[in-house]
């Protein structure tokens, strides 16, 4: 069965709300029988694989990719992420494992969306080797959108991974969405400010309910 994955650390702006809105936009734009599956260290409204580290913030995402977290196609949402229409044509990509095309830098990857038929287990590896050592590196030597948990994934497949908005046409709202929802949109990604809950457009009312 197809999974959709998401990501709750306890301790930010995020709780269980989040991942409750992201769960129904998933459910009403996905028509097909799917698995919605939360990895956090709280109670939430959906399946739940419990975080086995105290990662911070984004650096939980890094538990994707241990071994036996991921089971066959799926796909990884952010929290701030608002599903605004069909999202099926993301069930059946030609990858084993594919990231967002940074909105920012197009050579790298982005996070905040990311698919999986396989996870590269050397990500949660190279990590739990040294965790403090990987998020020195990747907090400090920032250059643009290079920096945190999406810098580390990038460097550790070595820098060669598919970009999935090339088969799929992910938003921005930063840079697709200010002047209102385009038509073929399906999926729109909160990167950064604002977030969804400082959006009052009357399509985020409709679709991040």
């Amino acid at each position: 069965m197809f999974s959709v994955y998401c990501v709750l650390k306890s301790g930010g702006i995020y709780d269980a709300e989040w991942v409750r809105k992201l769960r129904d936009g998933v459910a009403r734009n996905l028509t097909i029988p799917h698995r919605f599956v939360c990895l956090s260290d709280v109670d939430v409204p959906c399946e739940r694989i419990p975080l086995l580290h105290n990662w911070p913030g984004w650096w939980s995402k890094i538990e994707l990719f241990r071994h036996g977290v991921i089971d066959g196609p799926s796909v990884y949402f952010d929290l701030d992420t608002v599903i605004t229409g069909n999202i099926d044509g993301l069930t059946e990509l030609p990858y084993d494992f594919a990231a967002l095309r940074n909105f920012h830098n197009p050579d790298m990857i982005g996070s905040g969306v990311m698919w999986f038929r396989q996870a590269p287990e050397i990500v949660y590896q190279t990590f739990a080797a040294d965790p403090e050592l990987c998020m020195k590196y990747h907090e400090v030597y920032r250059d643009g959108p290079y920096v945190g948990d999406q810098a580390f994934i990038w460097d550790s497949v070595g820098r060669k991974v598919d970009k999935l908005t090339d088969a799929f046409k992910i938003h921005s709202y930063k840079f697709h969405c200010k002047d209102g929802l385009p038509e073929e949109a399906a999926v729109v990604c909160f990167h950064g400010k604002p977030r969804p809950t400082e959006v009052s457009a009357e399509w985020m009312r409709q679709h991040w309910s």
